[in-house]
């Protein structure tokens, strides 16, 4: 396979791939790092709950916000311009992170890194689906996310041996390189060939007017929902969730976030190669939405047998939410060349918001059910997987889809 592709598509899969590995990086090194940058702060204990709170919502609403920004300039200027526009940004306020002297320049480095590190992996899969052959679509998807999965790892590793601040340089070392590293990467010809169109590029508007588009646009997105409920609820709550169990031994988050992000690491190549097997994106992400609820109905029931049953479960869990790449995928190859990286930058910063109103859900459902966190989670997890369920069916099969087309 990698002999039928040219060099400067070989590269731009590598460099995406990087980008995801980057950005992952950064996800997890915020959370891993926040007590110790906050002791060395002077931050008091008792306002770390309400800072990191406040800080990762800004760096959510950055991401949100790069989303639609660098998707606009991925369709209208070029996937290019997002991949250098997008490192820079995230490198240089990574790099300043690391000398910052309160929380308020805390908070502001993390929503401009936040807004930089949003057009990474959207510009990548973008550049990715447009370059590579349909037939080898999928195995490129999975070298990216087989790749890129490893950054969380990477965090998890470095946040153990070094301090905050050499953490969060090493981010900003990682980008600068990649930076360099994207030299050699060429435009997508799809873009190059759609250049002299003035047919809406990057119009969110195009979506809005269509029905048939709005509702592929939130399938993508009701899909995508069940990654971010292990993220926001069974990972964030996974103390008051083990102690709903009544194990004996609660977990250790840490654990279960590298557990989590192992088995992740493993499912998105993993899912990638399927398509390829299978011919099918649906099916392939299909397979992966049953056996994430057969792994939730085990966890539900079996989860706080032994500590080991708990961390194995979470490493299944992770590995089923491989799909996720694959689901970028498939949104961007229902949408045409004009708003598709738009498209793929919004879906992937909103499916990462479902963070926020699952987690508000879950704590408000949580106090009116007297704290049975374990019940509630359950109730949560039903919904989820219902609307993933039914909204896979609305979208087409994309897997022999030419990408040459625009949407009006």
């Amino acid at each position: 396979m990698i002999r039928d592709i040219s060099r400067p598509v070989l590269l731009g899969v590598v460099v995406s791939a990087l980008g995801f590995f980057v950005d992952l990086y950064d996800i997890i090194i915020f959370s891993a790092e926040r007590i110790d940058s906050f002791r060395d702060l002077g931050i008091p204990e008792t306002e770390w709950t309400t800072a990191g709170g406040t800080i990762l919502s800004m760096q959510m609403f950055g991401m949100l916000l790069g989303g639609f920004l660098w998707g606009y300039i991925g369709d209208r200027f070029g996937r290019l311009k997002v991949l250098f526009g997008s490192i820079l940004m995230y490198s240089t306020f990574s790099l300043l992170n690391a000398f910052v002297e309160n929380v308020d320049q805390y908070m502001w480095c993390r929503f401009f890194a936040g807004v930089g590190l949003a057009g990474e992996l959207g510009a990548g899969i973008t550049l990715v689906a447009e370059q590579v052959d349909k037939k080898y679509r999928g195995f490129a998807v999975a070298l990216v996310g087989g790749i890129g999965m490893f950054g969380a790892v990477t965090a998890g590793i470095v946040a153990n041996y070094f301090s905050w601040q050499t953490s969060l340089l090493v981010g900003a070392g990682l980008g600068f390189m990649l930076l360099f590293l994207r030299l050699g990467v060429v435009e997508s010809g799809l873009f190059r060939v759609m250049e002299s169109s003035v047919k809406g590029r990057g119009d969110f508007r195009i979506i809005l007017r269509s029905r048939r588009l709005r509702t592929i646009f939130l399938c993508v997105l009701l899909v995508g929902m069940p990654a971010w409920f292990s993220n926001g609820v069974l990972i964030t709550f996974t103390r008051e969730i083990a102690g709903s169990m009544h194990m004996p031994q609660l977990p250790s988050a840490a654990t279960v976030i590298s557990f989590y992000f192992l088995g992740f690491a493993f499912g998105d190549p993993c899912c990638g190669l399927l398509s390829q097997y299978l011919k099918s994106r649906k099916k392939a992400i299909l397979t992966f939405l049953v056996l994430y609820a057969i792994t939730l109905l085990l966890f539900f029931n079996i989860g706080g047998l032994t500590l080991w049953t708990y961390y194995a479960l979470f490493t299944a869990m992770g590995f089923s939410v491989g799909f996720t790449i694959m689901l970028f995928t498939l949104a961007a190859e229902q949408f045409g060349t004009n708003i598709r990286a738009l498209v793929t930058s919004t879906t992937l910063n909103l499916t990462r918001a479902w963070v926020i109103p699952l987690t508000f859900i879950f704590t408000q459902l949580a106090e009116q059910l007297q704290r049975q966190y374990l019940l509630s989670a359950g109730i949560i997890a039903g919904v989820v997987l219902t609307l993933a369920f039914v909204a896979l069916r609305q979208l087409d099969e994309t897997y022999h889809r030419d990408l040459d087309f625009q949407d009006d």
